[in-house]
């Protein structure tokens, strides 16, 4: 498989993913390096993908789900991941104490301010706060951003969410699951194209063996106008007309004469109240190039001839004519063969070859 390219039967199967393990390492070396067969097999998986979308769905046999269960089975289980560790939370610091609360200062005349209020030591029970500089009335920008008021605590920093390994096992069903109905698809369209062939197939013999019935009872009508009691036995020969001059012989001469060539002759069997007619002819002359010969019926009651088929003699000087299409009742005198253009004329053009 790999000095030469993959059966077309394989190529299939490999798309399919149906071929065996040793088999299918082996394709997919071959596929690896050859382009021919890495085109095929993708216009393959196109044309099934395809034909999964625009075919009836079908329910798979029960066979397929055995063996589908059983893959499932044979599938490696994987084992759930370890978690991974959490990361070390530092304790925070604890908080600077606090300095002890002092009156607010005036800033435009601290010691008038000072003398003016004193302090109470009481008020730090209270739950007030310590004076807040004003440096730290600023927010920063990013703080800011973040809806973050003035005087709160840093949020704590997100941990980083457990990223868990996703399962294998939910794609090898899915994938699973597409490769059957593709195949279940792809089988039922052979077995389409299959009995699409043998019904084609069976047309055909049939329109043969009609064409052989059809040839059998003309067969029979023919003979039976060969023998029929009542039907016109009629010899034709070659007219005078065309008769070739007799060769003189010198006298005393000891030469023996060459031996005659047999002239041409034939036989008619005229039917007139079916309207069936045979000719057989023996020993004729070829036809002319692009001249055929034409048999004529003399009808009795004084009609013009009419044409009763063409033919053209085989290598032997053979022919024949069986059963043309004539009218019913017309009695005949006589029958007559002229020489004419190919596909017959409707009038016979003289001279008359044979009579």
């Amino acid at each position: 498989m790999i000095d030469s390219h993959i059966p077309d039967d394989d190529l299939v199967l490999f798309a399919l993913q149906l071929l065996p393990e040793d088999r299918m390492r082996q394709a997919k070396k071959h596929v690896d390096t050859c382009d021919l067969c890495r085109g095929e097999i993708a216009k393959l998986q196109g044309d099934l993908v395809a034909y999964s979308m625009t075919a009836d769905i079908q329910p798979p046999p029960p066979a397929a789900r055995e063996r589908l269960l059983r893959q499932v089975a044979r599938e490696p289980r994987l084992a759930p991941p370890e978690p991974e560790p959490e990361p070390e939370r530092r304790p925070a610091p604890p908080p600077a104490p606090l300095a002890p609360l002092t009156p607010v200062e005036d800033r435009r005349s601290p010691q008038a301010h000072a003398a003016s209020e004193p302090f109470f030591p009481t008020r730090q029970s209270r739950g007030l706060h310590r004076p807040i500089p004003e440096d730290e009335l600023e927010v920063p920008p990013e703080r800011r951003r973040r809806g973050l008021g003035r005087g709160l605590p840093e949020d704590e920093p997100e941990l980083p969410q457990e990223r868990r390994r996703p399962s294998r096992a939910p794609w090898v069903l899915a994938w699973t699951g597409w490769a059957a109905a593709i195949g279940v698809s792809f089988f039922a369209g052979l077995q389409m194209h299959q009995r699409q062939q043998i019904q084609n197939s069976i047309a055909a013999q049939q329109a043969q063996m009609d064409d052989t019935a059809r040839q059998a009872a003309r067969a029979q009508d023919a003979l039976a106008t060969l023998t029929a009691a009542n039907a016109m036995q009629m010899p034709l020969h070659t007219t005078a007309a065309v008769k070739p001059p007799a060769t003189p012989v010198k006298p005393g001469t000891s030469a023996p004469p060459a031996a005659a060539a047999p002239s041409p002759e034939a036989l008619v069997a005229y039917l007139a109240d079916k309207g069936a007619l045979v000719f057989i002819g023996m020993h004729m002359d070829p036809a002319p190039s692009g001249k055929t010969y034409e048999l004529w019926l003399m009808p009795a009651d004084g009609r013009n001839p009419m044409p009763a088929g063409t033919f053209k003699p085989d290598a032997q000087g053979t022919a024949h004519i069986m059963m043309p299409q004539l009218p019913r009742g017309v009695p005949a005198k006589g029958f007559g063969v002229t020489v004419e253009n190919d596909g017959g004329s409707d009038t016979p053009t003289l001279p008359i070859v044979m009579s």
